[in-house]
């Protein structure tokens, strides 16, 4: 019995092996989590950018820089494939923001005042990741599409002009497995926007026309994901050591 329980010890098994001159057998480290397959979720988190008023005809500025900022929540889906450690994928996302900033205009349109809001923006991107145990950290970089309205506020009264902007984006974040199927993720994103084109005709003869509106944003959120109970892309996980 006492020769059992000697045996049955890990400890001793090793100091024994060591004697014989066989090398000691080891437990495994824990494989990686399996990332393979299809999500959706919801993010939300603060938003902030830069923008710029030009003269469409000069290509002056028409206001100073101004800085907006806000808030954003949406909801993403988008699926992974895991080759060992290997993890890449797409992910879309479409968020309602509350980004919003404003300036007074520059001579000859003093006495006017520009506000730029952000209510929409989407993004459409590829994701490359690297995952160990149940962590994976990622690369991100594809298009955006955001909605963007101009206000310009004057001794005349108001008036209001609304554009779609396309865009890239690029970033990356960190995301850990809270189960098999729940995740959660923290993201930066950069996001550049191309300029348009605004009030074109003016809306009337006393306010400025032809402006042109240049917007970036920066983001940084959180978010959780759940993982689909579909098993179609389950063919592609192999796991990692």
């Amino acid at each position: 019995m006492t020769l059992a329980f000697v045996l049955a010890s890990p400890m001793h098994t090793s100091a024994l092996a060591a004697d014989l001159g066989v090398a000691p057998i080891y437990r495994p480290f824990a494989p990686v989590a399996n990332w393979t397959g299809s999500y959706f979720g919801i993010s939300g988190g603060g938003a902030w950018g830069d923008s710029v008023v030009h003269n469409d005809f000069t290509g002056a500025d028409q206001t100073p820089h101004f800085d907006l900022h806000g808030g954003l929540v949406g909801v993403t889906s988008g699926f992974n494939v895991q080759n060992r450690n290997l993890v890449y994928g797409y992910e879309g996302d479409t968020s309602i923001t509350s980004k919003r900033g404003s300036a007074f205009d520059f001579p000859p349109a003093a006495g006017f005042s520009t506000e730029v809001k952000e209510p929409w923006l989407s993004t459409f991107r590829g994701r490359v990741g690297y995952a160990q145990s149940n962590w994976m950290v990622y690369a991100t970089a594809g298009g955006a599409l955001a909605s963007v309205q101009t206000n310009i506020v004057g001794p005349p009264g108001g008036a209001s002009d609304q554009h779609w902007h396309w865009g890239w984006t690029v970033g990356g974040g960190i995301e850990m497995k809270l189960t098999h199927d729940w995740s959660a993720k923290v993201e930066y994103l950069y996001v550049g926007l191309q300029d348009k084109s605004y009030f074109n005709p003016a809306p009337g003869v006393a306010f400025p026309s032809n402006q042109r509106t240049a917007l970036d944003d920066q983001i940084v959120r959180v978010g959780v994901n759940y993982k689909l109970p579909w098993g179609i892309l389950d063919s592609f996980y192999k796991p990692g050591r």
